[in-house]
């Protein structure tokens, strides 16, 4: 911060609420540490030696420790020799905090976007539907078509720029609907979902998260889950988010099960991923980067980064191979696999190659 002549380090699973945020600015620049019962969330540098203890926290993932398995021993956030700061704010720990807490967040952007207008160059089928059109936002030369609902009863809709809505879909809010994305016709948007920029979306999805060029085009249900980039999901591909006798669902991360403390919880699916028809997740299926899933029965609940195959077993996706379709995945949208992506993704192929034996 050059302002106040100090660095501010932020952790990325900081929640940025309100109250942390406004703790931040009340600091002023000075030295501060600034924790929720003992987990990390930011700090205010000005002494070098502080300065130099947090990047090797963070080189060596002592801060990722400290927030996935609770206070780490080896941090000793008292040896900063600075204030800490108690705040009433959380961070992610896991994939699917990002999802229970995505309706609110929803709720808290919308103050970034001019609720109850519709910018100049967008286009508004005159048999579209806007209830409560006060929390509602339509960007620039989005397109609206002809018998589309944007309901906001129960939170703001956000349309962004050049993101088209075809004929007949139905948007609930709290929802945000990124950039130049396609919401396919008759599709059904539940409240808490973010599309994000450059997706395509159909069918039925509730309560979702879809990071960028992330592809749900075809009829088949979608809840309670996180797609990376890339990611593809074939017709009629189905997750169940629901266990049939309402148990909290476990998830298996790394070789390691936890308890999420949730009843709905559908699949977390990581980036470059891409499924058949007619595929099957059960609840708290986990698939990692790179996956080629495939089948008529379920696949496992754990697919390790760079699975081929489904139900009937998994082998290892030669890299080369998939990066090869990765490239014309991206070429087809004007994108290009950069040589520090493929390096990237060749350092997850080889990092996770001990969970796939």
């Amino acid at each position: 911060n050059e302002e106040l002549d100090a660095d501010l380090f932020i952790s990325g699973s900081a929640i940025l609420l309100p109250e942390l945020v406004e703790a931040i600015r009340d600091n002023r620049g000075e030295n501060a540490v600034f924790a929720h019962k003992g987990v990390f969330l930011a700090a205010c540098v000005r002494d070098t030696a502080v300065r130099e203890k947090l990047y090797h926290w963070l080189k060596t993932g002592l801060l990722r420790e400290e927030l996935v398995h609770g206070p780490n021993h080896d941090i000793d956030l008292m040896s900063f020799g600075v204030p800490i700061v108690e705040v009433e704010a959380r961070a992610f720990r896991f994939p699917w905090d990002l999802l229970s807490h995505n309706t609110a967040l929803l709720e808290a952007d919308a103050a970034f976007y001019r609720l109850g207008t519709v910018e100049s160059d967008a286009s508004i089928a005159s048999s579209a539907e806007l209830v409560h059109p006060d929390r509602i936002h339509i960007a620039a030369d989005a397109r609206i078509g002809a018998g589309v609902i944007l309901d906001a009863t129960d939170g703001p809709v956000i349309i962004d720029e050049g993101a088209v809505v075809m004929p007949q879909a139905l948007i609930m809010g709290p929802a945000y609907i990124g950039r130049a994305s396609r919401i396919k016709a008759g599709a059904k948007i539940y409240e808490g979902t973010t599309v994000g920029p450059v997706c395509k979306v159909g069918g039925e999805v509730e309560e979702c998260i879809f990071h960028s060029y992330a592809n749900k085009q075809h009829d088949g249900f979608l809840g309670h889950s996180y797609l990376g980039s890339w990611t593809n999901l074939g017709a009629d591909t189905n997750t169940s988010d629901l266990k049939n006798n309402y148990s909290q669902i476990r998830v298996t991360l790394e070789g390691r099960e936890y308890d999420t403390g949730t009843m709905f919880l559908g699949s977390i699916i990581a980036d470059h991923s891409k499924c058949g028809i007619n595929t099957m997740f059960n609840t708290g299926t986990v698939a990692g980067v790179g996956c080629n899933i495939y089948g008529g029965d379920f696949p496992p609940k754990f697919l390790p980064s760079f699975s081929w195959g489904g139900a009937a077993g998994l082998s290892e996706y030669d890299f080369d191979r998939f990066a090869a379709t990765a490239a014309a995945v991206m070429q087809r949208r004007d994108r290009t696999l950069t040589e520090r992506e493929r390096r990237l993704l060749r350092d997850v192929f080889v990092h996770t190659s001990g969970q796939r034996t």
